[in-house]
């Protein structure tokens, strides 16, 4: 009997320590989800996150980009001797600016002033010479009215005046001759513009119309810049004026200008002229633009780069394509930053690449801000610290964006 009590009261503990265990079990499984509960409470608490933003803002997109060119003065005069001497004086200052007018060389006069003065006092017995034919006829023609003298002395009497004013007209040339000779002895500048080292000093030989100069003026304010453009880009060229509705060449396009450092010229200039026929040896055609110059930063032979752009063309929306994200499917969109500060997934539609950036043709607004750095972790509806970014500041993430395409090969980010 007292075996059979001593066995249920095992069986009742054992059964009693089962049901005490399955209770410590069931509060355990309970605590992991209380511990979801509050991760997720502290997430929505995360501090807001930085990132950097652009204004979205209508732009202009140039028709032809970044083509090479060179810089060539807007007028250059090659100053010769006329007259043959020995230079007597350099009266300018090497790399200055001379002004259109100004005498630059004197030349040995002494020849060409006795040269001068023997033609004047041929001129002056020429004079001579009519005034007393001009004489011997007028007294004739008195006398042959009255039949005093035959008609051949009067005819002779003509024929000497003809003669001498022909001798007269003669004289008066050789003496227009060496007055323009003299004259040549004084070399003046013949454009205004900046002068060259001289190639001659005082005492050396000259000739006339030699074929060095003796200094070459440029004017510099404004210059040409020569473009090559391509045959295919000038095709391309003309589909997007045609586009814009553009069916004349009026003048219109404005070219802007970059030197060697990539950073824009600060003056914009205007597409002047079209040469019409194809360079056998390069394929291009050149283009030939205008600009000021003031500050003479453009010096000749300078090679530059310029982008051809035409006022009237409509502007889009240009975005850099770090900012534009490529979802698995291949739908592409951006972040924007809402008016509570708080992160915005945009769709959008982007058409050709410009530059390192993209064209957007529909979903975006101007004065849209947005996000080009600080996406990688971004969710929807996260707060965010916005922070604008300058022209400079763009430039160096778009930068490092394109480096590390080139890296990867790939476009965009995969989210």
């Amino acid at each position: 009997m007292n075996k059979r009590v001593s066995v249920v009261a095992v069986v009742i503990s054992l059964s009693l320590l089962f049901l005490v265990q399955g209770c410590s079990d069931d509060k355990k499984s309970s605590k992991p989800s209380s511990s979801n509960t509050s991760s997720s409470e502290s997430s929505k608490s995360a501090p807001a996150a930085p990132v950097g933003y652009i204004e979205v803002s209508f732009q202009s997109t140039p028709i032809v980009n970044k083509i090479p060119g060179r810089v060539v003065p807007f007028q250059v005069a090659e100053v010769r001797p006329q007259v043959s001497g020995i230079v007597q004086k350099r009266m300018f200052t090497e790399g200055s600016i001379v002004e259109e007018g100004e005498q630059l060389y004197q030349i040995e006069p002494n020849r060409y002033q006795a040269d001068f003065e023997s033609a004047q006092a041929s001129y002056n017995n020429a004079q001579a010479r009519v005034e007393n034919a001009q004489s011997v006829v007028n007294r004739y023609d008195s006398l042959a009215a009255s039949d005093v003298l035959s008609q051949q002395a009067f005819d002779d009497a003509e024929t000497e005046l003809t003669q001498a004013e022909a001798s007269l007209a003669q004289a008066q040339a050789q003496l227009k001759t060496a007055r323009i000779n003299l004259a040549y002895t004084k070399v003046y500048a013949p454009i205004t513009g900046f002068i060259s080292p001289s190639s001659v000093t005082k005492g050396a030989l000259v000739s006339q119309q030699q074929e060095q100069p003796l200094a070459t003026i440029r004017q510099l304010d404004p210059v040409y810049v020569d473009l090559s453009l391509s045959a295919n880009d000038q095709q391309q060229m003309y589909t997007q004026l045609i586009k814009s509705g553009i069916r004349e060449n009026e003048g219109n396009e404005t070219v802007t200008l970059f030197l060697g450092s990539d950073e824009p010229y600060a003056h914009e200039g205007k597409l002047q002229a079209a040469d019409l026929a194809v360079d056998n040896q390069t394929g291009t055609i050149r283009l030939r633009a205008v600009f000021p110059n003031p500050d003479n930063v453009l010096l000749p032979g300078l090679f530059v780069r310029g982008a051809i752009q035409d006022d009237r063309a409509n502007k889009v929306v240009i975005v850099p394509q770090k900012s534009v994200k490529m979802s698995a499917k291949g739908a592409k969109h951006v972040w924007l930053i809402d008016s509570d500060a708080k992160a915005r997934k945009r769709e959008v539609t982007t058409g050709s690449a410009f530059e390192n950036k993209w064209i957007v043709k529909k979903g975006l607004n101007e004065g849209d801000r947005l996000i080009v750095e600080g996406t990688m972790m971004l969710q929807e509806g996260q707060p965010v610290k916005p922070e604008r970014l300058n022209a400079k500041r763009q430039e160096e993430t778009q930068g490092q964006k394109t480096e590390m395409q080139g890296k990867k090969g790939t476009n965009g980010e995969q989210d």
